[in-house]
Order: C-alpha cells, then structure tokens, then sequence
C-alpha cells in the first residue's frame, strides 16, 4: 500500500465498503487472537495451556476461543463425555499462521534488541525460514510503497 495519502480521494471521508480485507482484520481485531493462534500453533491445546501462554482474563479468553470457533479459525475437540478436551487450529487457522509469519518478521525488524526472537526451520531444507510476501505475477518481493489500489475495487 502506498506510503502516500492522496487528500482528494472521496472515500477518506467514510467508512470503507466491506471487503474481504475488512473480514480478514474483523475476525482478529481484538487483543488476544492472533496470540491465541500463536499459542496453538506452537503446540498448546488445552485451555490452561492456552491461558498460560496468553495470559488473557479467564472470561477473555474463553469469549475469544468462542469467537475463533465460530469463524472457523480454530475448533474445540471434545472429550467422551461431551467436555471441550482441548482446541486445535483447522485449517483456516492454519492459514492464518502465515499472516503471523509475515508480523513476526517485521517484528525482528523492529523490535528492541534485547527483545529474543524465535526462529523457524523449514522442514524441507533445514534452513531458518523467514516470511516475505511477493508478487504472485512476477515472483517479486514487495517493498513498502509498491502497492496502488484498483480502481475497479470496491473500496474505492
């Protein structure tokens, strides 16, 4: 997205129409998701688990697992009795995953140094695995300040 606001767009003004970006930042636009994801991710499944590696409030984090269920990012499993056993992420969560691959990286970026970071192997070549968003056309990377909005797009 361009680093340069243009004052005369007409839709500065309002409320951008729904889209699909919209919906992807509406399902973890609060505090705790995305380190909800994290937490399942790097392998807690059950909700003390989850509450330790959050540290959430107790009421927090079980409206938040509630909310994550419901859109599909994550799914309890349930025990014989019928109890919630645990939680895992479906697929979508997953997916989801790779967004925080790319917010970890600009957080080694920008962080304090003292701050440690966590490094990922990829499995398939045994190197540390860093995330970079490219261009699906060219195979470019994407540096800040390379993205204009389609004029055709509905949130123009």
């Amino acid at each position: 997205m361009s680093n340069q606001m243009n004052r005369s767009t007409p839709g500065l003004n309002s409320k951008p129409a729904r889209d699909t970006l919209a919906v992807a930042l509406d399902a973890v636009n609060d505090r705790w998701s995305l380190h909800i994801v994290r937490a399942l991710a790097f392998g807690a499944s059950r909700y003390t688990e989850i509450l330790r590696a959050v540290g959430a409030p107790r009421d927090v984090l079980a409206a938040r697992l509630r909310k994550l269920a419901e859109s599909g990012i994550l799914q309890a499993r349930t025990s014989q009795d019928g109890k919630v056993a645990g939680y895992e992420l479906t697929q979508k969560g997953r997916d989801l995953g790779q967004v925080i691959l790319v917010l970890k990286r600009w957080g080694d970026t920008y962080s304090d140094a003292e701050v440690p970071t966590v490094d990922f192997i990829h499995d398939v070549c045994g190197e540390v695995f860093v995330a970079e968003v490219r261009c699906q056309a060219c195979g470019g990377p994407l540096k800040s300040g390379e993205l204009s909005l389609d004029k055709e797009s509905p949130a123009c």
